[in-house]
């Protein structure tokens, strides 16, 4: 393979003695590509800085899969329109939807009321007119 014992010994060197850094890569569609590279303008950061960013804040990073907090609706008096945020427990908020009017909001309202009927009658098999009866009372059968 090589033509003498000192290249192929300076290859192994090469190989097996640690960088302090390597190049990382990847292949993106034409748009995103686009995308980040005008993100990075706006944050005036190189790809490669960009990229190096989310490594270094994902990689080390546990995940968790499991997130608690709550939803914050906060009122623009500016604007008269709402904003939908989230708190997490750990403090960090992150803003959902913003410039939101009261009709979206009562619409919105309707629909999460109308969401937990239906999850509650599946998973609870309930009639508006049913409670809660004991399994052993009949045996744990429906």
């Amino acid at each position: 393979m090589f033509e003498n014992i000192e290249d192929e010994e300076e290859a192994i060197r090469e190989f097996t003695e640690p960088k302090e850094y390597v190049s990382v890569s990847t292949r993106l569609p034409n748009v995103d590509a686009l995308l980040l590279s005008i993100r990075c303008k706006r944050e005036n950061k190189t790809t490669s800085e960009f990229i190096r960013d989310l490594i270094k804040k994902n990689v080390h990073a546990p995940r968790k899969r499991f997130l608690a907090g709550k939803n914050k609706i906060i009122y623009n008096r500016t604007n008269n329109s709402f904003s939908w945020a989230v708190q997490l427990d750990s403090g960090q908020e992150s803003e959902v939807l913003s410039n939101l009017s009261d009709d979206f909001l009562k619409n919105l309202e309707i629909e999460i009321q109308e969401a937990i009927k239906e999850r509650n009658a599946w998973v609870h098999n309930t009639q508006q007119d049913s409670v809660h009866i004991p399994e052993e009372l009949v045996g744990g059968k429906e």
